[in-house]
This record gives C-alpha cells, structure tokens and sequence, in this order.
C-alpha cells in the first residue's frame, strides 16, 4: 500500500507492508506534482492520498473530510486533512484512548480527540520559522534570520530571560514563547481529561520536545499512518 501526504511545499509518499512496517519514503517538491503522479502511475499498489493543498489526482483513493476516519468530528468540514489523518495514524497507535496532538510545522497546532472517539479540534497558531519572519517582514527594522533547519538554540536557559541583541531577543520570543504557550494549551486540555496521551509530531517537534512539559515524541509518519490505517477497514 502506498500513503501519499502531499502539502504546500512536499509530497511525502510512504510505501507500506501489508503488517504496517515501512519499505520506503520518497519525497517530491510540491511543484514537481507531474513527476511524482507519472511515478504512482508505475506502482501496482494501492493509493490513498491526502492533499491538503486540495489538488485533484486522477488515480488512488483520495480522503476527504467526508471520510469514514474511525471517529466522529465536533468541527467544521474545512480541517486540513493531515491533521485528520493524523489522528486516524495515533488512535491506530492509541485505541480508545485519549489522544491530543500538537503538530509543530508551518503552523502550531493542536488536535483533541476525546474518550468517546469524537475529534474536538483545537488551536492554530504561527510556527516558528513564520514568527521569525514574521517579526523581519512586518517591521523591517528587525533582522532576517535564518529558518532553514532551525535547530534548539545550545545550552538554551527557560528561566533565564535576559539577551544582548535583537536577533537574540526575537529568537528567545519565538523558541520560549511556543514552549510557552504548548506548556500552558497542554494543560488546558489535560484539565478537561487527565487521561491524555500527549503526542508532539512534526518538522520542528524533535527541538521542542525536551523542552516541554508533557508530551511524547514518536518519530513516526503519522499522516502515512493514518492512511494506511484506513485501507485496511
């Protein structure tokens, strides 16, 4: 089975084992669309497919909010479909559980599913490469910093709020803003449940993880997950 997780700016596609295992990952630009579909076209697979970018592919299965995700949803039709398939990955991993699921990519953001297998959504904020160009773009007088491959800053101090440059006083706002902000979201929602698996994913998860206050980091492909998942109801 083939899961393609196709953004904005890539197309993940996972090749899957009939047990769940991966065999392989390949990656396109989102703007090398063409080329990644003559590749599918190839592969006598199945193909599950979700696009938040809302192309059409002319091959496959491809996922809808309308979906049969294994859960209901408290929320509006227009949810960005990995988070959808997200979930649909973790509650593989985490059956009738609780799960949240903050995603740290482009945006910052934060997916409830509660005890009853009904999804509850949760916030969407600014991730942290958009706060740092966000700050440049908007005020000029700020520098541009670098947010290709945005690691954890060394030796970083939570307590510690004191800094000795612009570039320094925007990274701290940023970096100890989010952790912030996740620590004080988390524990909202852990007060609505205390039974919460707390699941930290995406792009930027693994600087922010040993930071927080709860939460796990499963270096996993959820959306793939969630998808293949699916192909085997």
């Amino acid at each position: 089975m083939i899961a393609v997780d196709a953004g904005n700016t890539l197309i993940k596609v996972v090749v899957f084992h009939d047990s769940g295992s991966l065999d392989a990952i390949k990656t396109w630009p989102a703007a090398a669309y063409e080329e990644c579909l003559n590749w599918l076209k190839e592969q006598p697979d199945s193909i599950w497919i979700a696009d938040s970018s809302a192309r059409d592919w002319p091959l496959g299965q491809q996922v809808s909010a309308a979906s049969n995700w294994g859960f209901d949803l408290e929320y509006s039709a227009q949810i960005g479909l990995d988070r959808l398939a997200s979930m649909r990955g973790a509650i593989h991993r985490h059956p009738q559980s609780a799960v949240l699921m903050v995603s740290l990519g482009t945006c910052l953001t934060y997916s409830y599913l509660n005890q009853s297998g009904v999804f509850q959504g949760g916030a969407i904020a600014p991730g942290w490469a958009v706060r740092l160009k966000a700050m440049h773009h908007y005020t000029k007088s700020l520098p541009a910093l670098p947010t290709d491959d945005l690691t954890s800053p060394a030796e970083w101090n939570s307590s510690d709020p004191r800094t000795s440059s612009s570039a320094q006083s925007m990274m701290r706002g940023a970096f100890q803003g989010m952790i912030d902000e996740i620590d004080a979201e988390v524990e909202r929602f852990c007060a609505i449940n205390k039974d919460l698996n707390v699941i930290i994913h995406g792009g930027d998860a693994p600087s922010f993880v040993n930071h927080l206050k709860k939460g796990i980091f499963a270096n996993e492909n959820w959306t793939a997950l969630g998808l293949w998942a699916m192909s085997r109801n």
